[in-house]
């Protein structure tokens, strides 16, 4: 767990103290007890905020595919996800075309500059 995510887990035990101070949980339902699961809130902020198409398991796929494009190597985000084989990190992990095209970018030599004609073709080819 990073920083970030370890500083909203403690904000959210202390607007949760309020609900049941002396709950261990940090994730309350509005009576102050513990969340089940992640249908007790995933499912219906979903259907508030009308995302479309989402899953709980879409989570794992983001997660993936973030680490990947930031530059984390495939075993250590196939270990962070429980994964087996490398296959299926391989699966989870999508690459955004903005990140392929900077990948193919890293070829042209330094100040060379590229047409808006060429990025047009290469944006075609990749998606």
């Amino acid at each position: 767990m990073n920083a970030i995510a370890l500083e909203a887990l403690r904000t959210l035990k202390h607007q949760h103290e309020e609900l049941n101070p002396d709950s261990p949980w940090v994730f309350l339902n509005e009576y102050g007890e513990k969340l089940r699961g992640h249908r007790d809130w995933f499912e219906p902020a979903l259907k508030e905020s009308d995302v479309r198409d989402c899953s709980w398991h879409c989570n794992r796929h983001t997660f993936a595919s973030r680490l990947v494009m930031a530059g984390v190597d495939l075993r250590t985000v196939g270990e962070l996800l429980g994964h087996r084989t490398p296959g299926v990190t391989w699966r989870y992990s999508h690459l955004a075309p903005s990140h392929q095209q900077q990948a193919v970018d890293r070829l042209v030599p330094a100040g060379v500059r590229r047409t808006q004609k060429s990025v047009s073709a290469t944006r075609t080819a990749t998606g």
